[in-house]
Order: structure tokens, then sequence, then C-alpha cells
């Protein structure tokens, strides 16, 4: 269990569809770690830029 007290639960608003998508991404029990990394990137904690998967590949439209 994460230290409660180091580590607070935050609320974020974001359309469903695109948390879908992202658990799709990197795996429903992942987006947490992916947004840390993204927000030690944005905040100058590391300069190291948050690899991202490689884009699905478009179903053909009938």
């Amino acid at each position: 269990m994460p230290n409660v007290e180091k580590t607070p639960r935050q609320t974020v608003r974001v359309d469903k569809a695109l948390w879908g998508k992202a658990g799709e991404m990197v795996g429903e029990r992942n987006r947490g770690a992916a947004i840390r990394d993204f927000l030690r990137w944005l905040t100058h904690e590391t300069d190291e830029l948050p690899s991202r998967p490689p884009r699905p590949e478009r179903q053909p439209e009938a």
C-alpha cells in the first residue's frame, strides 16, 4: 500500500474516452505512473521526456 502521507490521492477531470485510450496504451493500472513521469518532466525534475508507446495501427474503414 502506498504511503498515503507522502503520496496523497489527487483528483483530475479527464474525458472518459481519453482516459480509456490512455488505459489501452499504458495498461489500466499504469496510468498513474505515466502521469507522474510526465509531471516530473514538466517540472524539470528530469530532462528525460517520458517514452510514449507506439502508435496503434488504424483499422481500415469499411
